[in-house]
């Protein structure tokens, strides 16, 4: 039996390769001026993304961002009337 060569696919010729062509459309950005949060958004609100991405922009966000403490939690008298009013006890 032949051993199997590995075939390998050239790029067309022309074509950048992924390196070069993300450093062409990232040189005009500033990446230390760039925040995180707003390009999730952008991506989860772009109806043109595929719905994958979307998706995982939504969840980046909503595992990213901390839940804000709510006033009724520091308070024990708020927190003591939010419990009775679940049905629990005193």
């Amino acid at each position: 039996m032949a051993a199997k060569s590995k075939r390998t696919t050239k790029r067309r010729r022309g074509r950048p390769t992924r390196k070069e062509a993300s450093r062409t459309a990232l040189s005009g950005v500033d990446l230390t001026t760039l925040d995180p949060t707003t390009v999730l958004r952008s991506i989860a609100a772009d109806e043109s993304a595929p719905a994958s991405a979307r998706v995982a922009a939504a969840k980046a966000l909503l595992s990213g961002t901390p839940k804000p403490e709510e006033p009724a939690e520091r308070d024990p008298i708020a927190r003591r009337a939010l419990r009775i009013l679940q049905g629990g006890k005193e």
